[in-house]
């Protein structure tokens, strides 16, 4: 059983690697060098994403948008099961259940960009929604729920929502 596994696990990351990938960098709004999806991601809306080079999602990560856009720096790197989406759903239309509204039936401001700077790591389970913006050199911790901006740079955010915890060790020295 063991060698099976092994097999299939080979195959599936070669598919991943040689066929899945490129055709997904290309799909990309930009892409930049050395750009790492993890197994199993999601992404809706390529065309409204923005990769920067040395950028690594972890496996399960998910990436919906659907008119926003999504920006992602330089040297990012996520744990896995990231989740960013840049939109939600109207809540003010009660005539109709909220599953039958399309995509026409938001307004302006139900989706928004959300900017993720360079040099950040995001851990396990994190989830950024519509319209955040988190600065270079962040850290967000394992399971945050992110739902305003991350400020300012070298901070460390946490928590459900999100609030500042302590800025990176060393910040004080790098002034």
């Amino acid at each position: 059983m063991g060698l099976v596994y092994k097999i299939l696990d080979g195959v599936s990351r070669a598919y991943n690697k040689l066929l899945l990938m490129p055709s997904l960098r290309r799909s990309f709004a930009a892409c930049g060098k050395n750009v790492t999806l993890g197994r199993r991601s999601e992404i809706a809306g390529a065309g409204n994403i923005y990769m920067g080079h040395d950028v690594y999602l972890g496996p399960g990560a998910t990436l919906l948008t659907t008119r926003a856009k999504i920006h992602i720096g330089d040297y990012v790197m996520s744990g896995p099961n990231l989740t960013v989406i840049t939109g939600d759903h109207r809540t003010d239309i009660l005539d109709r259940p909220m599953m039958e509204l399309t995509d026409e039936d938001k307004l302006p401001d139900n989706d928004q960009d959300v900017v993720i700077g360079n040099d950040v790591w995001m851990g396990s389970g994190v989830t950024i929604l519509k319209g955040v913006h988190v600065s270079d050199h962040s850290v967000i911790a394992a399971g945050a729920v992110v739902t305003k901006d991350v400020e300012p740079e070298y901070s460390i955010w946490g928590g459900v929502p999100a609030r500042m915890i302590s800025m990176r060790p060393g910040f004080d020295e790098h002034e």
